[in-house]
C-alpha cells in the first residue's frame, strides 16, 4: 500500500550541507577549469528533484523514501576526484564512478548516523546506479531506490546535453565523451537497439548523433509512471531527437523515437493515464 510523503523522511538538510562543502573543497583543488565539476553539482541537485517528485508520486514507504533521496544526492560524489584525476567523466577511461562514489561515503563516513536499512540501500543504489542494467535478482527494495535515481539522473542527463548540443560548436569534448562531432560515424549497433526498442550502450557510440540516439532509447528505462511522463513531456528530449538528421542512415531512427515520445505523451494526457 502506498503511503502519503512523510515530511521527516524527507528532510536531508544536513547532507546537502556536507555535499556542497565536499564540491567547494574539490574546486579550490582544481587548477584548470572548475566549470564540469560545477555543472556535476547543479546536474546533482536536479536529480534530487527529480528523486524527491518521485517519491511523491508513487508514494513510496518512508525508509525508501529517505533512502531515494540520499542516494539520488550522493549518487554522483566521486564525479569530482575522477575529473581531478583524470581529466574526464568517462568511465571506461578513468574508473567506475559508481563504485568509486560508494567507497567515498564509507571513507567519509556519511551514512553512519542512518538506520542500516537506509544505509545499505543509499551505498547500493550510489553503486549500481550506472550501470547498464541491474542485476536480475535485486531484492525490491534496492531495485526501487536504484530504479528511482537512474530515472532521475537520466532526466536531467536531457537537459544537460539538450543545453550543451542547442549551444555553440565545437562542443565541450567532456559533456560528449570525447566523440566526434560528424555524420559519417554511425553506429549500426545502437540504430538497430532504438528501431527494436531497446536502451542503447555507451560502449557502442561512434558518435554525437548516436549519443542523441542513445539518449531517446531511455524512455524504454523508465521504471515509473511519473517518470516516463517526465521523459516524454520533456522538451530536452524532442529537441535532442529533432537536433538528427532527417536524412540518410538516422532518419527511420529520429521518426521511430519521435513517434514513441508522442505516444506516451498521448497515453498520460487520457484521463485514466492511458490504462
Amino acid at each position: 500500500m502506498k503511503t502519503p510523503f512523510p515530511s521527516e523522511s524527507e528532510d536531508i538538510a544536513v547532507h546537502e550541507s556536507w555535499f556542497a562543502g565536499y564540491a567547494e573543497r574539490q574546486y579550490a583543488l582544481c587548477e584548470g577549469d572548475a566549470g564540469p565539476m560545477r555543472l556535476k553539482e547543479q546536474h546533482t541537485r536536479a536529480v534530487l528533484g527529480y528523486a524527491r517528485r518521485m517519491a511523491q508520486e508513487e508514494g513510496f514507504a518512508p525508509h525508501i523514501v529517505r533512502a531515494c533521496l540520499l542516494a539520488a544526492l550522493y549518487h554522483d560524489v566521486a564525479r569530482f576526484a575522477q575529473y581531478l584525476r583524470y581529466g574526464t567523466f568517462r568511465d571506461r577511461d578513468s574508473r567506475n564512478h559508481g563504485l568509486w562514489g560508494a567507497a567515498i561515503l564509507k571513507r567519509e563516513g556519511r551514512l553512519a548516523q542512518e538506520d542500516a536499512t537506509v544505509r545499505r540501500l543509499v551505498l547500493t543504489a550510489v553503486a549500481l546506479h550506472n550501470r547498464y542494467a541491474l542485476p536480475a535478482a535485486l531484492p525490491d527494495d534496492m531495485a526501487c531506490v536504484a530504479w528511482t535515481v537512474r530515472d532521475a539522473d537520466k532526466l536531467d542527463i536531457l537537459r544537460v546535453m539538450d543545453e550543451h548540443l542547442s549551444g555553440p560548436r565545437p562542443y565541450c569534448p567532456t559533456v560528449v565523451l570525447g566523440l566526434p562531432d560528424t555524420a559519417d560515424k554511425v553506429s549500426g549497433k545502437v540504430l538497430e537497439d532504438a528501431l527494436q526498442g531497446r536502451v542503447a550502450s555507451y560502449t557502442d557510440l561512434r558518435s554525437v548523433n548516436d549519443f542523441r540516439v542513445l539518449l531517446g532509447t531511455w524512455l524504454d528505462d523508465m521504471h515509473f509512471a511519473c517518470s516516463r511522463r517526465l521523459f516524454a513531456e520533456s522538451p530536452h528530449a524532442e529537441r535532442l531527437l529533432l537536433g538528427l538528421p532527417q536524412e540518410g542512415p538516422y532518419a527511420a531512427v529520429r521518426a521511430c523515437l519521435l513517434r514513441r515520445l508522442a505516444s506516451v505523451r498521448q497515453q498520460s494526457a487520457r484521463p485514466d493515464g492511458g490504462a
